[in-house]
């Protein structure tokens, strides 16, 4: 029978000096998680990892109500810096299918996610909604690292209009960043770009950028402002995908294109 998996949870606090031996206390909303509702007790071990994408495996040294008391078993295993980072904008959609797509998105490799509220988007964020719409999604996020066990969590930026979003296109493009708009109406798909992208990081890009508009798709005006600040459409296949499942399809393509997949 094969041994059964370690537990795997976040560690808010970066591992970057820890070694092995070394006693770690995990509270937080993690710790109470743990010591309540999986009632994880002394002598299991888990596997650790933080932001940056260091991981750990640890020992239950002792346990209380919201807490646990850890004991590192190694010296944590560096993070491993990915080129190119993979990043997804993701327009606010209704329904639950943007945080869908965070999920998804999160579990097949991307680095880094952007709320966007597109013109067409129904669903917009203002006010408290701004910072209790974000927080779902970095919740999202957390939760689909411990699913999938992937190092590292993903980065979620500031919420962006479509003014910010082409200033920080335009920003990245000009720093050499490949952004891609996902667009229905497009001739050139995106294995047409299978060389480029699977010789990227030789070519030194440091980030692909994937942009998924809102139900209604992008309006004529923002595509044309994407194309003006540096972005390429491109046709991800022959069927209209939910706003849900485009993203995370194309960067399952990304994934494999540039070698994450081997």
């Amino acid at each position: 029978m094969p041994a059964t998996p370690p537990g795997f949870l976040i560690l808010d606090d970066a591992l970057a000096l820890a070694r092995s031996g070394d006693a770690l206390v995990l509270g937080g909303e993690e710790g109470r998680h743990a010591a309540k509702v999986a009632r994880i007790g002394v002598g299991e071990q888990l596997l650790l990892t933080d932001a940056p994408g260091r991981q750990v495996l640890a020992e239950v040294s002792g346990a209380r109500k919201e807490e646990l008391d850890l004991t590192l078993l190694a010296d944590p295993a560096p993070a491993v810096q990915r080129l190119p980072r993979l990043g997804l904008v993701q327009a606010l959609a209704t329904g639950g299918r943007d945080e869908q797509a965070v999920e998804s998105a999160t579990e097949l490799g991307a680095d880094r996610l952007v709320p966007w509220i597109a013109q067409r988007s129904v669903s917009v964020w203002r006010g408290e909604k701004l910072r209790k719409g974000r927080a779902k999604w970095e919740s999202t996020v957390r939760a689909a690292v411990k699913q999938c066990r992937r190092p590292g969590i993903p980065e979620v930026g500031e919420p962006v209009t479509t003014k910010e979003l082409l200033l920080q296109v335009r920003e990245r493009a000009g720093h050499g960043a490949l952004v891609l708009v996902l667009h229905e109406q497009e001739s050139v798909g995106l294995m047409s770009l299978a060389e480029e992208l699977s010789g990227a990081s030789e070519a030194g890009v440091e980030e692909i950028l994937v942009i998924v508009g809102p139900e209604g798709g992008i309006a004529p005006e923002e595509l044309t402002g994407l194309h003006e600040a540096g972005a390429r459409s491109v046709l991800l296949g022959p069927e209209v995908l939910r706003s849900s499942t485009a993203g995370p399809a194309a960067l399952a393509v990304l994934s494999a294109l540039v070698g994450r997949w081997g």
